[in-house]
């Protein structure tokens, strides 16, 4: 009798617990919140980056060119219509995944750079900006210092900087880094103007 009812109790926790898991799958198949709509697609696609803005409304996707970007933008305005969240504007983009890999080594390698720059307290004040990296064109490296072009030995300060950012980018690590692109090298002012 015993084992009769322990049987019962557990047949009826089975069925229990297969009806929680049913009536948790379908809400979830019309309820998605953003973030799971966007991870779907990630699924299914070759997604290298996604952005969101939720005051906005704006949803920026990239994605391998070896997509079909219109395809993937009607995929998700699909999927958000279908879960009421149809007022995002959806922007899709195809990049070449060699471009963004060459971003992606370079700003790290700016990044490392101007780390290196800083250790030393004449440079600690410098920064760089992002300069756009093609794949055809040599990558400029911009440093921007906190003196004026017009200061009594910015010319020379300036090149100082640009000499020590050269021996840095040759090194052997940086140089097995960068693949052999090319590159310049441009100082500017606090104000934006080249130096050299």
């Amino acid at each position: 009798m015993k084992l009769i009812k322990n049987i019962v109790f557990l047949s009826c926790f089975a069925l229990l617990l297969t009806a929680c898991q049913n009536a948790d799958t379908t809400s979830n198949t019309r309820n998605k919140d953003l973030d799971t709509i966007l991870s779907d697609i990630s699924d299914k696609y070759v997604v290298l980056s996604v952005g969101t803005d939720s005051k906005s409304k704006d949803v920026k996707v990239e994605v391998e060119d070896t997509e079909d970007a219109d395809k993937v933008k009607a995929d998700i305005k699909r999927q958000l219509k279908e879960n009421g969240l149809s007022a995002y504007k959806v922007n899709v983009r195809e990049r070449n995944v060699k471009q963004v890999e060459k971003e992606n080594r370079w700003l790290d390698i700016e990044s490392k750079a101007l780390a290196h720059l800083q250790e030393n307290k004449e440079y600690k004040d410098v920064t760089y900006k992002k300069t756009d990296v093609t794949l055809k064109q040599p990558v400029t490296v911009a440093i921007v210092t906190p003196i004026v072009k017009s200061d009594d030995g910015a010319q020379e300060y300036s090149e100082k900087i640009k000499k020590e950012v050269n021996t840095f980018l040759q090194t052997k690590d940086i140089k097995k880094q960068s693949k052999g692109d090319s590159y310049n090298i441009v100082i500017y002012d606090q104000d934006d103007q080249v130096i050299s």
